[in-house]
């Protein structure tokens, strides 16, 4: 769902209520109908009336402005967007501010709440908002500086030249005295156009918000999935689980994720080494090697498997043993396993320098440093990876 732009306001008799909206189309609406939900309708409401729609066209399609959205489900969403962004939203600055609100569910929002000034109103002024309805929340954040931007000059204007009509009203008749003497006025319904004195106040909007939707802001994004390292089919991984034994597997696989020399048959190299996320060097001076003799694996190692292995091999471990997950998913589960481990280590490249909190945040513990410091070096240039080895040996003790 691309965006949709739309004005809201808090009517004294209805309550909060939808006046026009403005949403991109492929064809031009043929009949606009009122959907089932209920269109409230006096001068504080008027618009443009239900049946008619504002059309602008260029060469990406139709933007179509109309009282409700052309969608029913989509009239009941913004409905509710704007009942919270003129009631329960409410950003506490004082400085007029947009605030952000939503969920997956009834759509992310981008509000602008803003009032107007009106003689003939409850507190004297008129309470509105113009918002932003769309499905994808990250594009909608990542808009929000060039959004805000045009939706304060829309504000600003309608804001002065309602001014401009209050002064001229209170210069001619002073309405707080009037209202002192008599109380609230009979008639205090008045609509955008009479408050601004701009009769075709509904028209410059849509050119606004159409031209708002015409540019990339409101286009939903395509998302391309990252790229995912190939792996070993599962089956050759498991069977050499049941070949080798737990023991010996978890040395050999501890070995190539951590930058030791693995010395064994190429089949079974191979099959740990599709594991890295890519191709690493290694420069390790520590050898081991893993042979076959007599139907039976030996490892040969002057070193020991810790007492707590990375947290990256614990999780293969888990995924090689469950029963549960045939090869096919299996496969695709260490994918995401070795993904996000890369990725854990590329922001720990991101920022200039690093912390505890932060390698808490990522979930990094003491026992998964010696994976992390040989990722580091393939992953990282080789300044970067110096600084990074330092940062993580200084905040988690490891010396390798």
């Amino acid at each position: 769902m691309d965006g949709i732009l739309a004005l809201g306001h808090f009517c004294e008799s209805h309550g909060p209520c939808v006046i026009l909206c403005t949403q991109k189309a492929e064809n031009p609406p043929k009949n606009q109908a009122p959907h089932a939900l209920t269109v409230p309708w006096c001068d504080s409401c008027q618009s443009i009336f239900l049946n008619q729609a504002l059309v602008s066209k260029n060469e990406k399609g139709y933007y179509v402005t109309t009282r409700t959205p052309l969608q029913q489900d989509l009239a009941f969403l913004l409905k509710q967007a704007v009942v919270r962004s003129l009631s329960c939203e409410e950003e506490t600055s004082g400085e007029g501010s947009p605030i952000y609100f939503g969920d997956h569910e009834r759509g992310h929002v981008l509000a602008r709440t803003f009032t107007l000034q009106d003689s003939l109103a409850r507190g004297f002024y008129r309470k509105y908002t113009i918002l932003m309805l769309m499905r994808d929340k990250v594009h909608l954040l990542n808009v929000w500086p060039v959004l805000v931007k045009h939706i304060k000059e829309i504000v600003r204007d309608l804001k002065k030249d309602a001014a401009k009509i209050n002064d001229a009203e209170q210069e001619k008749r002073p309405q707080r005295a009037v209202r002192q003497a008599q109380g609230s006025p009979s008639t205090t319904g008045r609509s955008l156009s009479e408050l601004t004195g701009r009769p075709a106040v509904f028209a410059h909007l849509h050119l606004w918000f159409a031209w708002l939707l015409s540019g990339s802001l409101a286009e939903e994004r395509r998302k391309t999935p990252l790229s995912i390292p190939n792996v070993s089919p599962s089956p050759l991984l498991r069977s050499y689980l049941k070949n080798l034994g737990d023991e010996t597997f978890k040395v050999g696989l501890y070995c190539v994720l951590t930058g030791i020399n693995l010395i064994t048959e190429s089949s079974l190299l191979d099959a740990f080494k599709s594991l890295l996320p890519c191709e690493f060097l290694v420069s390790s001076n520590q050898y081991c090697s893993i042979i076959k003799s007599d139907e039976k694996y030996e490892v040969k190692w002057d070193e020991e498997l810790p007492n707590k292995l990375p947290t990256l091999i614990m999780n293969i471990m888990k995924s090689l043993d469950n029963k549960h997950l045939p090869d096919s998913v299996l496969k695709t589960q260490l994918n995401c396993l070795i993904v996000q481990w890369r990725n854990i280590v590329n922001t720990l490249a991101r920022p200039p320098s690093i912390n505890l909190e932060f390698l808490q945040s990522l979930g990094i513990q003491k026992f998964d440093l010696p994976l992390l410091l040989f990722w580091i070096t393939g992953l990282c240039n080789e300044n970067k990876a110096i600084v990074l080895k330092e940062q993580l040996n200084k905040y988690l003790g490891c010396n390798k």
